[in-house]
Parts: structure tokens; C-alpha cells; sequence
């Protein structure tokens, strides 16, 4: 039974609020405007989370303005990766779940303002969904700004955030910090609210792709098959079963036969044949670049070779992509420049110029980096018009559609298909191309129906 106190009205202890006593009437304007908050922070995060999808799979997002404006950067630090890896919902989804907190705790108070409840459980629980809200943005904001990079849509919860903590301080009624003997019903309700939202995101968290899932670190390391071994052990547990994974499928998977080279680095007789389509704007297809530039410097000579193909995600030229996804015709003009630049002493060096201006390309810095080296402005600016050279790319593209892509980076090893991950191409790389090699013998045993990550 719950008892009044000297002013008459009703102690808000137990797990359920009884009947408010007459006290004047529950102000409910800035539980309204909380209520909003609440929703307009769920939509972003939302929009952000798809954003956070488009990217993986290769595409453009709306907040990849340039170099240093750009949200991709921030969703790509370690920092959003080892969230997403330890917790299993990305940064964009604890920001779905904080506005869905804020919406359930909002619209709690608004049903019992209406029935009469003593809001007061409710109150302090928008506050400490404030005060969350407000660190939380802290450390992210940190984390954009030691990443060099300013995320606008981040901004917008940022914005959100405070606009939500000033209302929740001085538009609610009652005392801003909860009183002795409120804190358990606030806890209850706001934990609640939490644990639910965090069991039901965790579902599409998990099945998001993470930053460096297929990514990883390449390892220094003699050509001793005992040091592949060594490598393959020190690797994380997670790293370890997707290499297993990796490696199962490729035993499985019978090798397609190969197209005429029209570039390549490395002898034709390398026993791990490599061959990458990429797109000029996928962070995927970066990373690869980058990774496979340092593993050509740390594998001895003659135990690989490499093809680097287009595959542009833009239709504007490539057939296999719908005419109305286009960004302008920039993904096509990259793809077009490195074709042009095939025959170039300096090709590889240019193309990997193009991938680490990822952020800031523009049509006009293409050609820039494009012509800064053996290959004149007017040479290039005349193949890049030539119907030879989009008739390679969709040459590339049909190549690519034999090996049923279905996002870039695509990576084929000896004609079949294989994930964009490092550690399992260095290992196959030193192995000699033997999948077989003893040293895999340390890989735990492949799990059912593995997926490949692209």
C-alpha cells in the first residue's frame, strides 16, 4: 500500500503508480516536445543505419561530401568497429536505441499524465536518458575529431541530443535530480526500455557488415612454412574462423578459367594468380587497394600476380547497374582513367593515388592524378572518350558477372572467388597457392554454409 505524504500526494514506490491525489494539473508540453526529440533522433539514426548499408556494399552515401566532411571516415575508425564487434550493434544503432528510449519514456509520461499517474518515474527517467545522450555525444565527437573528419549527419543527433537534455532540465516539472527512493522505479523503467530496444536491434546489428570484418593486418613474417603457421595463430579467434570459412570455400568452389591479361604485375607463371574489381568509391575496394599494395613488398618476388578490373557502380556505363543509379558519371571517369593508364610504366602507382584521394575525388582531380604522371592530359582526356575504352569496361563487367558479383570489392584467386581479407590472401600467397599447405591445419573447422563478406 503506498502512503501520502504532508502535501497529499501519492509516494511513487512499487512497480506500478497509483492514483495521483489532486495537486494541480501535470504539465505536458515538454513531454510532447520530448516525444518528438525522441522520434526525429530515431529517424536519423535510422537513415544514418541505411546509409551505414549502402556503404558496405560498395555505394556512395549522402555524407561523403569530401576529404574532411565525411561520415564514412568516422563509421570506418576503430573505434565504431570495436563497438560493433563487442557489442553487435553498430554506432548508428545505439543511436536508434537512444531515440527509442527517449520516445518510450515520453510517451510513458504523456499515458500517465493522461490516467492520473504520478509522472515522476518517468520524469527522471528523461533525464538520465538526457545525460547519457550528452556524454555519449562527447565521446563521439571526440572520435570525429581525432579522425580528421566532421560527420553531419552525427551532427544532427548532436543537435537532437541537446535540444533534448534542455527540455528534459527545465520543461519537466519537480526536481531535476531524483529524490531518495526514486531512483529504483527511473532505473527500472529507463533499463527496460533499453534492454528491450538493445534485444531487438541486436538482430539487424548482427547481421550489418562491420568495418574490418574482412580486413586485418598483414603480419611480418619469413617465407618458413612454420612462420605461416606461427601467423595463422596469432590471429583472433574471429579472424581465424572466417580464414577457415575462406579457406573451405575456395577448396569447394571449382576455378573458372581466366581472360586475356590486359595488365598485370607479376610473372604470368606466379603460382597465386590475383585478380580485383573495384570501384573508385567503395571504402572496401580502398582498403584493398591499400592492403594488396604493402603485401606486394612483403611477398618475395614471383609468388603472385595481380589484375586490377573495373567495375564502377554507376549506369551511366556499366550495363549491369540500372541507368537511374548514377553519380554523375565520377565512378565511370575513374574507371575509364585506369584503363587508359594500363600501359603506363606508372600504373600502379597512379591507381593506388586514386584510391587514397577516395574522399576529396572530384571529376576534375581524376584527371589531375591521372595525368600527373607518363600519361599526358591530352592522351588521356582522348582515350577517356573512346569507345575502346567502354567497351573494357564492360568487358570488365562481364568478366565480373561469370563470377556471379554481387558487390566490390570482388576478389578472385586462381579462378575462384575469395573474401577481400588479407590475413587468408597473405597465407594463401606464402602457402604457394597449396590450400592444402599443413600450416592451415591450425584454422578451427569451417563453420555450415559460410557466407563471404563483401
Amino acid at each position: 500500500m503506498s502512503k501520502k505524504n504532508k502535501k497529499g500526494t501519492q509516494d511513487t514506490q512499487g512497480a506500478k503508480p497509483g492514483k495521483a491525489q489532486a495537486a494541480g494539473p501535470v504539465p505536458k508540453l515538454g513531454a510532447m516536445v520530448l516525444l518528438g526529440l525522441g522520434l526525429a533522433e530515431s529517424a536519423l539514426a535510422l537513415f544514418q543505419w541505411s546509409q551505414l548499408l549502402t556503404l558496405r556494399a560498395g555505394g556512395a552515401t549522402v555524407c561523403g561530401v569530401s576529404e574532411h566532411v565525411n561520415c564514412e571516415t568516422v563509421w570506418n575508425t576503430p573505434f565504431a568497429s570495436r563497438v560493433h564487434e563487442l557489442l553487435g550493434i553498430p554506432v548508428a544503432g545505439f543511436g536508434l536505441l537512444w531515440g527509442l528510449v527517449a520516445t518510450g519514456l515520453a510517451g510513458l509520461y504523456l499515458a500517465w499524465q493522461r490516467g492520473g499517474y504520478p509522472v515522476r518515474p518517468a520524469i527522471n527517467g528523461l533525464r538520465l536518458t538526457a545525460a547519457v545522450g550528452l556524454v555519449t555525444g562527447v565521446v563521439l565527437a571526440g572520435v570525429s575529431a581525432s579522425a580528421g573528419a566532421l560527420c553531419l549527419t552525427c551532427l544532427g543527433t548532436y543537435v537532437l541530443v541537446l535540444a533534448f537534455a534542455g527540455v528534459a532540465w527545465r520543461g519537466l516539472p519537480g526536481p531535476v535530480v531524483p529524490q531518495s527512493g526514486e531512483w529504483a522505479q527511473a532505473l527500472q523503467w529507463t533499463l527496460g526500455f533499453a534492454v528491450a530496444g538493445f534485444i531487438a536491434l541486436s538482430i539487424p546489428g548482427r547481421a550489418t557488415p562491420k568495418a574490418s570484418a574482412d580486413e586485418g593486418e598483414l603480419p611480418q613474417v619469413t617465407t618458413e612454412p612454420s612462420s605461416i603457421e606461427s601467423y595463422l595463430q596469432g590471429l583472433s579467434r574471429g579472424e581465424k574462423q572466417f580464414a577457415a570459412n575462406a579457406l573451405a570455400q575456395y577448396l569447394k568452389d571449382t576455378p573458372l578459367p581466366a581472360k586475356p591479361t590486359r595488365r598485370r604485375y607479376g610473372s604470368a607463371e606466379a603460382p597465386v594468380k590475383i585478380v580485383e574489381w573495384t570501384d573508385s568509391k567503395c571504402p572496401h575496394c580502398k582498403s584493398l587497394v591499400e592492403g594488396v599494395a604493402a603485401l606486394k613488398k612483403r611477398v618475395p618476388e614471383g609468388k603472385l600476380s595481380l589484375e586490377a578490373r573495373q567495375y564502377p557502380l554507376d549506369g551511366g556505363c556499366n550495363p549491369a547497374i540500372a541507368p537511374q543509379y548514377t553519380d554523375g558519371g565520377l565512378r565511370c571517369l575513374a574507371a575509364k582513367a585506369q584503363i587508359c593508364l594500363e600501359e603506363a610504366s606508372d600504373f600502379w602507382e597512379l591507381r593506388e593515388k586514386l584510391f587514397a584521394a577516395q574522399g576529396a575525388l572530384t571529376p576534375a582531380l581524376v584527371m589531375q592524378i591521372a595525368s600527373s604522371g607518363s600519361v599526358s592530359r591530352s592522351q588521356l582526356e582522348e582515350c577517356v572518350n573512346s569507345a575502346t575504352t567502354s567497351r573494357r569496361i564492360q568487358e570488365d563487367v562481364a568478366y565480373a558477372q561469370e563470377h556471379d558479383i554481387h558487390g566490390t570489392p570482388l576478389v578472385v584467386v586462381n579462378g575462384r572467388e575469395v573474401p577481400p581479407s588479407l590475413p587468408f590472401i597473405y597465407a594463401l600467397v606464402m602457402a604457394g597457392g597449396d590450400a592444402n599447405a599443413p600450416a592451415f591445419r591450425v584454422l578451427p573447422p569451417p563453420q555450415a554454409e559460410a557466407a563471404h563478406n563483401h
